[in-house]
């Protein structure tokens, strides 16, 4: 979370908390022409490449600014990035436009994530970078989302889309036919569905058969679609038990048997396992030391405890919530979804009453009434209701330092109970001294060697014993199965801190 020049307002937001997280990103999907591997002895020649623009004001401009907000800013790691760009170029080369290049960005957020723009800008997460364990694996990531930016996938599935708008209104307005305009609405919707699979299965077979162009290991693609599946299996059971995060990559690229199969079967075409190149020290040399989990500079979770190094305050959620943070604010679901909460920050202004500020700011549209001044902490406070028709909102605002915090709690059935949880959760409120704040380190991937006898338990032992699910997790992040033994002398990904 960051401070705001000014508070978000959360317009739709609270009403709709069940769905926080949710980003509904401009994807790029995949192509459909067919890309030829050229005999042995063709001679190439290399074109200049042109780099990927944005025109300012433009709706790609504003829609890669929205990208970078939302997934928590660019993270740098130049190494890393070298290398991205190096794997971007390779698959620039030996593709049918080899006068196009792509724009890799890192992304500050820890879900697993990769998506383009279709000016050929692609975004990876750390994320899902700490997931790859080698160069074959994240060049497959690379040349599935060029994939679904050659192939015009975005713009063919919003032409999809404005037609069955068409259609539906025709129905409903022209032949005043409401009945037929769902029905068309229904089939749509199946219709999508069936189209975006079926890019995805493009962009895998397109993907894959590029890599293998550029000389990595054709498998590299297949290894990675696992470790997906794998990861978005281990985050549903321990986060998200209703499956509603939409902020995962296999909520744009589900996995489903028929891509894996299908991946297998285009991977064969190249070879076995391991012919081609998929080097995995050069890789993880570049991963180890990158955040893992929350950037503690954005603040980190800790079960119901939100903590902010930097700002350094902290509060505790309510039992039951599970929290979640993003660039603009910590979000907080009760399980059911008729509970939320959200804490945002602006820069206050020193002069102005919270009470006034809470006049001033309605919730959705509603205006704040039964202001009270208090204190939290030592800290001075306000706090007033919202009544809405279908949500009650309490509001809390309190003043630390330059910046003010709002807590905003909504509750469809507002009880006396209720206000009583939302209170105590704003009085948890409290400033963290430096000793604390200095020891909130955050976590991050790092290396270990493996000695003969040693086995993936005594390492999460020895490194991962404060990291939840640690050995499943640990298999996860290094492309392992259960039964696999530990290679001694070779480098494992562990997470530290």
């Amino acid at each position: 979370m960051i401070v705001s020049s000014l508070f978000h307002r959360p317009g739709a937001l609270m009403p709709k908390l069940a769905a926080a997280g949710t980003f509904i990103l401009l994807l790029s999907a995949c192509v459909s022409e067919t890309i030829t591997i050229p005999e042995d002895g063709t001679r190439r020649v290399e074109l200049p490449a042109s780099l990927p623009g944005l025109e300012p004001g433009s709706a790609l401009a504003r829609e890669h600014q929205r990208l970078i907000t939302s997934f928590g800013g660019e993270y740098r790691a130049p190494r890393m990035q070298a290398m991205l760009d190096e794997i971007a170029n390779r698959l620039r080369l030996v593709s049918d436009r080899p006068n196009e290049t792509y724009k890799i960005t890192i992304l500050n957020s820890p879900s697993v994530n990769a998506f383009a723009l279709p000016n050929g800008y692609v975004y990876v997460t750390r994320g899902l970078v700490a997931l790859a364990n080698d160069t074959a694996e994240i060049a497959s990531v690379i040349a599935h989302e060029v994939a679904h930016v050659t192939g015009r996938h975005a713009m063919e599935r919003a032409e999809l889309e404005s037609r069955s708008s068409l259609v539906s209104r025709v129905h409903a307005e022209v032949l005043d036919n409401p009945g037929a305009s769902r029905l068309m609405r229904d089939q749509s919707k199946v219709t999508l569905a069936s189209f975006s699979r079926q890019q995805e299965i493009d962009a895998d077979e397109l993907g894959v058969r590029a890599i293998a162009k550029a000389g990595f290991e054709a498998h590299g693609a297949v290894r990675f679609l696992v470790a997906l599946e794998r990861s978005g299996k281990m985050r549903i059971r321990m986060d998200d038990p209703a499956g509603t995060d939409k902020n995962d990559i296999l909520a744009t690229h589900p996995t489903t048997p028929e891509r894996l199969e299908k991946a297998v079967a285009v991977a064969r075409q190249f070879g076995a396992p391991g012919v081609g190149e998929a080097n995995r020290m050069a890789w993880l040399q570049v991963v180890n030391g990158i955040v893992y989990g929350d950037d503690p500079n954005q603040g980190v979770i800790r079960e119901r405890t939100f903590l902010h190094p930097r700002l350094r305050f902290a509060f505790d959620a309510p039992e039951g919530y599970a929290l979640e943070n993003s660039p603009h604010a910590v979000l907080g679901i009760l399980k059911g979804g008729n509970e939320a909460l959200r804490l945002d920050s602006s820069r206050g202004e020193p002069d102005r009453p919270l009470r006034a500020m809470l006049a001033l700011t309605p919730i959705e549209g509603i205006a704040v009434t039964e202001l009270n001044e208090t204190t939290i902490g030592a800290l001075p406070a306000a706090t007033g209701l919202a009544r809405g028709p279908d949500w009650t909102f309490r509001v809390v605002l309190i003043r630390a330092g330059e910046n003010v915090y709002r807590f905003i709690f909504a509750a469809k059935e507002f009880t006396p109970e209720a206000d009583k949880r939302f209170l105590e959760v704003a009085q948890s409120f409290r400033r963290l001294s430096e000793d604390e704040a200095k020891a909130l380190r955050g976590q991050r991937i790092t290396l270990v060697t493996a000695r003969s006898g040693e086995r993936p338990e005594d390492l999460v032992v020895n490194h991962m014993a404060q990291v939840p699910q640690g050995l499943e997790r640990f298999y996860i992040l290094n492309g392992l199965g259960p039964d696999e033994m530990l290679v001694p002398g070779q480098s494992y990904k562990v997470v530290s801190g």
